[in-house]
């Protein structure tokens, strides 16, 4: 899997709008959060599992099948939240993505990455405020309690 400069390379490149289906995964107590940390990445920072919607493709379906790709999971209880339109700087130019955001549960919680070059950590909520997790906005919104509550976010800078 490239790091994240061959891959913010490669958007940049494409000169289109990203748009990505995302998740925010909860385990059965509410209490920790799933994260994705790309091991090949520059810098430090965790996500939001998910993936851009390919053709033909629901931003619902697009989550279903990033998350089987990925750690190869059932989900359940999938639920629309907010969009969050990204705008990340790179090389003196903008990425610009959209992403829907969906909060969901797994069958299991046990989760094995399938890919190499990723992992993915269960992070205690109350740990969330001193974790590098973009978008920041997103990890706010959970930190507050307002992820629940239909939003457009939009972000420059991060």
């Amino acid at each position: 899997m490239p790091d994240d400069y061959a891959l913010f390379q490669r958007i940049l490149e494409s000169n289109q709008i990203q748009h990505s289906g995302r998740a925010i995964i909860f385990d059965s107590a509410q209490q920790r959060v799933l994260v994705e940390k790309n091991l090949d990445a520059r810098e430090g920072y965790v996500s939001f599992q998910g993936g851009s919607i390919k053709h033909g493709e629901t931003s619902e379906e697009c989550v279903i099948r990033e998350l089987n790709e990925e750690i190869a999971v059932q989900v359940t209880n999938l639920k629309f939240r907010f969009v969050v339109e990204n705008f990340i700087p790179f090389k003196g130019e903008y990425i610009h993505g959209i992403e829907m955001y969906y909060e969901l549960t797994l069958l299991d919680e046990y989760v094995e990455s399938q890919s190499e070059g990723f992992a993915y950590p269960w992070i205690d909520r109350r740990n969330l405020a001193a974790v590098d997790l973009r978008p920041t906005v997103v990890r706010d919104s959970i930190l507050d309690g307002s992820f629940r509550e239909v939003h457009h976010f939009v972000t420059k800078g991060e």
